[in-house]
């Protein structure tokens, strides 16, 4: 259960900095930690008088954009009155002390609606488009099509050749998407999604699949792959599982596999995550697809803000400020 209620003033510790937050996307990896089903368990802080873990607390949020305004001791980061880009959690609270190596410095010319969104889905489409590596020419289905994700992976497979094939429910959410190079499918069913890519792609099957839906919708995607190819899943809005018939893996040489942000970004070098740091920089200073803002809502008005983001049909994240 969240509920909103003032805690002390953290003070940064050695290697640590401590950033005043002004602003927090809410995205479903929020959402999962609320509800208890990420793939992370909430650390609880307990209470000063030695209460129960259930009358501790555990702060949600992943991400968020604020300015430092203390370093701890010996700590070497970001001086005090830099902006940055916040990767932790705990966001959902108005300071918070993280390990300098948790925050990334940004550009003045950026907005703090971009810079409290950089450090999750930039660096999962990033991610997602390298690992990858279709050649020009290849297709790639999209569930969950109109997502920041997705319109964030059309962006940037679309520039390698990649023809890319997002599914969408409303002809609404189409337009945008045909803006940014990509051929829209709508399909509100499984047996929908299966006619339009019989109707759209030559053989009638993709090269590639990522799914953020799962269930049904996930179980057509996985049956439109061609033989040996690729699915991705890294999401899970329908809250549904797949189903993984032992012929598509044996004898159609399809591979499954999952894709997890943290679990990933713990596989990169020193040298890797600055060079993907800075490409994502990059992405995000050139107007990036995928970062528009719907709604803001201060922290205070939590409940509001979360409601809104259960709306189908918003043109961009809702964001908590303040």
């Amino acid at each position: 259960m969240l509920r909103l209620t003032d805690l002390p003033r953290p003070e940064p510790g050695p290697g640590q900095v401590r950033v005043r937050l002004t602003a927090r996307p809410i995205n479903p990896s929020d959402l999962l930690f609320v509800q208890g089903s990420y793939g992370r368990e909430a650390r609880f802080t307990p209470r000063p008088d030695g209460g129960t873990r259930e009358s501790g607390w555990a702060v949600a949020g992943f991400e968020g954009a604020g300015t430092v305004d203390t370093l701890g001791p010996g700590t070497r980061g970001p001086a005090p009155g830099t902006r940055v880009a916040v990767s932790a959690t705990g966001t959902w609270q108005e300071h918070i002390c993280v390990p300098g190596t948790s925050v990334i410095p940004v550009e003045h010319g950026v907005s703090t609606e971009a810079v409290c969104q950089l450090t999750v889905n930039p660096f999962t489409a990033h991610l997602l488009v390298r690992d990858l590596a279709l050649e020009p020419g290849a297709t790639l289905l999209l569930t969950a099509g109109a997502s920041a994700v997705s319109r964030m992976v059309i962006h940037l497979a679309s520039g390698r050749g990649v023809r890319c094939l997002p599914v969408v429910r409303h002809r609404e959410q189409a337009h945008a998407l045909t803006r940014l190079g990509a051929r829209p499918l709508t399909a509100g069913s499984a047996g929908a999604l299966t006619e339009a890519v019989r109707d759209t792609v030559e053989c009638g099957q993709v090269d590639a699949v990522l799914d953020a839906v799962g269930g049904a919708l996930g179980d057509a995607a996985l049956r439109s792959l061609r033989p040996a190819g690729r699915f991705v899943s890294y999401g899970m809005l329908s809250g549904r599982p797949l189903s993984v018939r032992p012929d598509d893996l044996v004898f159609r040489q399809v591979s499954v596999c999952g894709f997890w942000l943290p679990a990933r970004m713990e596989r990169l070098d020193e040298k890797e995550l600055g060079v993907l740091t800075g490409e994502v920089q990059e992405a995000v200073a050139r107007g990036l697809p995928g970062l528009e803002v719907a709604e803001r809502y201060d922290l205070a008005d939590f409940r509001t803000a979360l409601e809104r983001t259960g709306r189908p049909g918003r043109a961009g994240k809702v964001l908590l400020t303040g």
